[in-house]
C-alpha cells in the first residue's frame, strides 16, 4: 500500500472511529447512570421489605429521635446508606455500610467498562473495514491514473529519443545555435519532469549505500553547466560522506540545481557551499513569495511545471532523514540548505 493510500486509510479510520466513539461513550455513559439508579431503587426496595417484614438481616436496623427534618422514604448517602420510616413516637434508620455500597458500585463500574471495552474493540474492527471499504474507489481510481500516466511516460520515449537525435545532426550541422539550445533546454526540462513522475509513481523502498558527496555534485554541476551556459555555478569542494540512497539523494540535488537555473535571473548565478554536515545550493533568482507553501503539492509561483519537483524533494528528503531548510528574499533570490547530520557516513 503506497503512502496516500495508507494516509486516506488513516483518515477515513480516525474520522469514522472519532465520530462511532463519542457516540459509543455517550450511549456507555447513560447506561452506567441507569444500571446504577436500578441499583439504589433495587437497595431501596430491599430496604421497604424489611421494614415491613422486620425479619431481614442484610440491613441494620436503628431507632433515632431527631432525623434533622430529614424526608421518610428517602434513600440517603453519607456516613452510610440508609431510609428513615415513621414508627409511633420515635423514627426507624434501616441502613447497610458505606464501605459495602461503595464496594457494589465499584463492581458496576468495572462490569459497564469491561462492556465498554469489549464494544470499543468491535468498534476498532467495524472503523477499520469501513476505511478498506471506503477508499477502495479512490484506490482504484489512483490505480488508473497511474496506468495512464506510465502509458503517457513510455510514450514520450519515442518522440523523445527522435528530438535528441535531431537535435544533434543540427547542433554537428549549425554549431551552437541559440535556438538549438533553447530547444535542448526545454526536452531536459521534459527528462526531468519524466524522472519526478515515475519516482512519484514507483515510490519503491530505498537502499542505502556510502555515497561520496563531492564526486557526485562534480558531476551534476558539469552537466547543469552545459544545460544553462548564461548561469554562473560556483562550487566550492568539501569531503562529505554520506549513507543513503543514491538515487533518491540525486533526484533531490538535481531538482534543487534544475530550479536555481532554470528559475534564475539572465546572467545569474548559482552558488553551491558545503559545509561538514551540510550542502547549500543558493541563486540569484526573483525569490520565493510563498515559502511556507512552497513545498505543498501541486503549489507552484508560474506557469511552468506542475508543482510537483519541490514535493517530491521534501518527500525524499523525510525519506531518508535529511533535514532542508529555505531562506528566500524576493528580488534577491533563495536558498536551500540540505542538513546531513543524521546520515553522515562513519566510514
Amino acid at each position: 500500500m503506497k503512502s496516500y493510500e495508507k494516509e486516506s486509510l488513516l483518515k477515513s479510520f480516525v474520522l469514522f472511529f472519532s465520530v462511532q466513539l463519542i457516540f459509543l461513550s455517550i450511549v456507555i455513559y447513560q447506561h452506567y447512570h441507569k444500571v446504577l439508579h436500578e441499583y439504589e431503587m433495587h437497595i431501596g426496595n430491599k430496604i421497604m421489605q424489611c421494614h415491613l417484614n422486620k425479619k431481614c438481616k442484610d440491613f441494620k436496623r436503628t431507632i433515632v429521635k431527631d432525623v434533622e427534618n430529614k424526608k421518610m422514604h428517602t434513600f440517603y448517602k453519607e456516613s452510610e446508606v440508609y431510609m428513615l420510616f415513621k414508627s409511633e413516637n420515635s423514627y426507624v434508620k434501616m441502613s447497610i455500610s458505606l464501605d459495602e455500597y461503595i464496594k457494589n458500585r465499584h463492581s458496576i463500574q468495572e462490569h459497564v467498562m469491561l462492556e465498554y471495552f469489549l464494544y470499543l474493540l468491535a468498534l476498532i474492527l467495524e472503523s477499520f473495514l469501513f476505511a478498506l471499504y471506503a477508499i477502495r474507489p479512490l484506490k482504484k481510481a489512483l490505480q488508473l491514473n497511474e496506468e495512464f500516466v506510465k502509458d503517457i511516460l513510455h510514450d514520450f520515449n519515442t518522440p523523445l529519443s527522435a528530438l535528441k537525435i535531431n537535435l544533434k545532426i543540427l547542433t554537428k550541422k549549425f554549431g551552437g545555435d541559440e535556438a538549438i539550445s533553447r530547444s535542448d533546454e526545454a526536452i531536459q526540462s521534459i527528462l526531468s519532469l519524466q524522472e519526478n513522475l515515475h519516482y512519484y509513481i514507483k515510490q519503491s523502498k530505498l537502499q542505502n549505500e556510502t555515497i561520496q558527496l563531492d564526486t557526485l555534485l562534480k558531476k551534476r554541476i558539469s552537466y547543469f553547466e552545459a544545460l544553462y551556459p548564461n548561469i554562473d555555478f560556483t562550487y566550492k569542494p568539501h569531503a562529505l560522506k554520506v549513507f543513503t540512497n543514491k538515487d533518491a539523494l540525486l533526484r533531490v540535488i538535481d531538482n534543487l540545481l534544475s530550479n536555481a537555473g532554470k528559475y534564475n535571473k539572465k546572467d545569474g548565478s548559482v552558488i553551491i557551499l558545503m559545509s561538514d554536515t551540510s550542502l547549500t545550493i543558493q541563486d540569484t533568482g526573483r525569490g520565493i513569495e510563498n515559502p511556507k507553501k512552497i513545498f505543498e503539492r501541486y503549489y507552484k509561483e508560474n506557469e511552468t511545471g506542475i508543482g510537483i519537483g519541490l514535493h517530491i524533494v521534501k518527500k525524499l528528503c523525510d525519506e531518508l532523514n535529511i533535514s532542508i531548510s529555505l531562506s528566500t528574499t524576493l528580488g534577491t533570490g533563495s536558498q536551500f540548505t540540505l542538513d546531513f547530520s543524521n546520515i553522515i557516513a562513519t566510514r
